[in-house]
């Protein structure tokens, strides 16, 4: 987080989701706008994720024990 000069005291403990969700968008090619974002659990430092692509229109972030921590829905086409 030092990379980014966040100062945020519980970032320490979890990671910013939006950092995550913008890491989704890229791996998808799509813009904020195009889509919902849902954050439905922290994500703990360290904390291993892997983005897995639902279906055409759904990626979920994961953790190693299944657990969905965002999720992000298509709403447009791209």
């Amino acid at each position: 987080m030092a990379l980014v000069n966040d100062d945020n005291p519980i970032h320490n403990e979890i990671v910013p989701g939006q950092l995550v969700s913008q890491m989704m968008l890229m791996a998808m090619s799509l813009e904020a706008d195009q889509c919902q974002i849902n954050y439905v659990k922290p994500i703990l430092i360290n904390e291993n994720i892997e983005f897995i692509e639902q279906h055409e229109q759904e990626i979920i972030a994961i953790n190693d024990d299944g657990e969905i921590k965002i999720k992000i829905s298509l709403s447009t086409k791209k």
